[in-house]
């Protein structure tokens, strides 16, 4: 009796001491097998196997031999006094300081304060004390917010408090996760807090509008010329989009009209030439309009600006912008550059630990990039270490992929080119893990490289991405302006009637609030049916620096984040 008295109790004890172990066994892999139907006979995820088994591939050969689960307890920890929140780990093969201490959010000087063996150096089979990084307490002296209780729906938040589900989204990136019991959500700014400044109509309806529209119709080349006529007939591109921009421009001018504003407009025809730019410039009153909208190419439209005093806007974006600039001439299309320091400026204040990858393409030209791009990067907080990925003939092997993937922790891929090949290679190999692995793709814009990417890849992969354009087809607005434009001209709208009426309906909206294009232009952002406008002015240059963040979720919603 005395030795079962002593027993018991020591029994109890180590009952508490093990009782979150695992039990493991060896397996031999079979012919035909893959990690994923392994891990489902064992009732696990391909997660788990991996990391059990570091190093293992995703496609692991016959009589290849791994560790299995036999039996998983649950974790129970014996009761202290004084004692820190944490939880218990064992090292497993390969591992680091530095990645165990991001896969649990805390850094290497707390990881050793909580375990002082680690003085000796980690090793396999260690067992860590991992403290639990507390939750970073929500700015309610900067937010209303709202806890999230049984019943709370996104339709009755928004009818509760009287905004958007978009503004909801906008305040609440982890919300494209689901709304989930207990959530603090940012619900909208107090008062104290400086809020974002929006463009307010606030019009002079007695002032008339004066403006040019300047745009290369070329109605010398199709007047008495039965081929070219034919020609134009069957969609010549450059007068293609010359007529959808003047059709989006003459809807905008008529909408103003609607509404109360008195609008004078005169039409030219540039030719498309600078012949024919310095004969307006020399016969037609250009500078008694309020305004110019074209010509059509930047850099006529750079040209026309150091002719006359009146504010030319350009409609469209060009590669020489940057470099091409003029106090006179108003970018209506963002530089690159803006698009690029969005994202980067979205991984900064993101970045807590995630494993980063770069993919680049093979161009020469794009070397200087990825560099610039990897040394800032590298001047993140915390951030250890960036994988580059290049392809070899476009194409980015399955297993160089998976083996620079972190299976524990959050993965960011940053794809920097505007190649389709190298895209379309780097999407397909991405989302085939994206099941089992936390990964989230980001580029810089959505450009003609992704025109063949299934949206369903995209949203498995939380694509994000920089935009000056996005087209709800949902929003009444947009469905009212398609069925007139249908309705006005037999047809639906281009990206470049949209364009042509955004432009044309801000800026005189804007010309008509503050009196002055210059001074409209600072008044605000806004959005139109596509386009965002946020006019910055900097050296005396006003350039559209309004540019938002897109990203895909799960169930293939496109939300702005920021």
């Amino acid at each position: 009796m005395q030795m079962i008295r002593i027993l018991v109790p020591l029994l109890l004890i180590a009952s508490l001491g093990f009782a979150q172990q695992k039990t493991h066994e060896s397996y031999k892999v079979k012919e035909g097998e893959t990690l994923r139907s392994i891990a489902r006979n064992h009732e696990v995820s391909v997660r788990y196997l991996l990391r059990l088994n570091p190093g293992l591939s995703r496609r692991p050969k016959a009589n290849t031999i791994m560790l299995v689960p036999v039996e998983e307890t649950l974790e129970v920890t014996a009761p202290t006094e004084e004692k820190t929140a944490a939880q218990r780990y064992l090292v497993k093969p390969k591992e680091t300081l530095y990645g165990i201490a991001r896969r649990f959010g805390i850094d290497i000087t707390t990881l050793k304060a909580a375990n002082p063996l680690l003085n000796e150096g980690l090793k396999i089979g260690m067992e860590l004390q991992i403290p639990l990084a507390p939750k970073k307490p929500l700015a309610t002296d900067t937010y209303q917010v709202h806890e999230v209780v049984k019943g709370d729906t996104f339709f009755g938040l928004t009818r509760k408090y009287g905004l958007t589900e978009q503004a909801l989204y906008q305040l609440n990136p982890e919300l494209s996760e689901g709304l989930q019991l207990g959530m603090l959500l940012k619900i909208r700014l107090l008062e104290n807090t400086e809020a974002p400044v929006l463009f307010a109509e606030n019009p002079d309806l007695q002032q008339p509008l004066r403006v040019a529209l300047m745009l290369p119709y070329q109605l010398h080349r199709i007047a008495e010329d039965s081929i070219r006529r034919k020609n134009f007939e069957k969609g010549h591109s450059l007068l293609s989009i010359v007529t959808d921009f003047h059709m989006g421009a003459a809807m905008a001018i008529d909408s103003l009209r609607t509404k109360g504003y008195t609008v004078e407009v005169d039409h030219y025809d540039t030719e498309n030439s600078v012949e024919k730019l310095q004969y307006l410039v020399n016969h037609q009153p250009l500078d008694s309009a309020d305004l110019v909208i074209g010509p059509l190419f930047y850099e006529k439209a750079h040209w026309l600006s150091n002719k006359i005093k009146t504010p030319v806007i350009a409609p469209f974006y060009s590669k020489k912008q940057a470099a091409h600039t003029s106090p006179n001439l108003l970018k209506s299309a963002p530089d690159k550059q803006v698009y690029e320091d969005t994202v980067m400026q979205h991984l900064n204040k993101q970045y807590q630990g995630a494993n980063v990858l770069v993919i680049n393409d093979e161009k020469p030209s794009s070397t200087k990039k990825l560099l610039r791009i990897v040394d800032q990067l590298k001047s993140f907080d915390s951030i250890q270490d960036i994988s580059v990925l290049q392809p070899e003939k476009g194409f980015i092997e399955y297993d160089t992929i998976f083996s620079r993937l972190d299976s524990m922790g959050n993965n960011w891929v940053l794809l920097i080119t505007d190649e389709v090949v190298t895209t379309a290679a780097a999407v397909n190999n991405l989302k085939a893990f994206a099941e089992d692995y936390r990964i989230r793709l980001f580029a810089f814009e959505k450009g003609k490289n992704f025109e063949n990417i299934e949206n369903s890849s995209l949203g498995s992969l939380g694509f994000t991405y920089a935009t000056n354009t996005l087209l709800d087809t949902d929003d009444i607005a947009v469905a009212n302006f398609f069925d007139k434009y249908r309705a006005r001209n037999h047809s639906y709208p281009s990206d470049y009637a949209i364009k042509g009426f955004d432009i044309t309906y801000d800026v005189l909206l804007r010309l008509a609030s503050a009196g002055d294009v210059r001074a409209g232009l600072g008044l605000g952002a806004s959005t139109r049916l596509m386009t965002h406008f946020d006019f910055r002015e900097r050296d005396g240059i006003l350039e559209n620096k309004g540019v938002r963040l897109i990203h895909y979720t799960k169930d293939l919603r496109r939300i702005f984040l920021e």
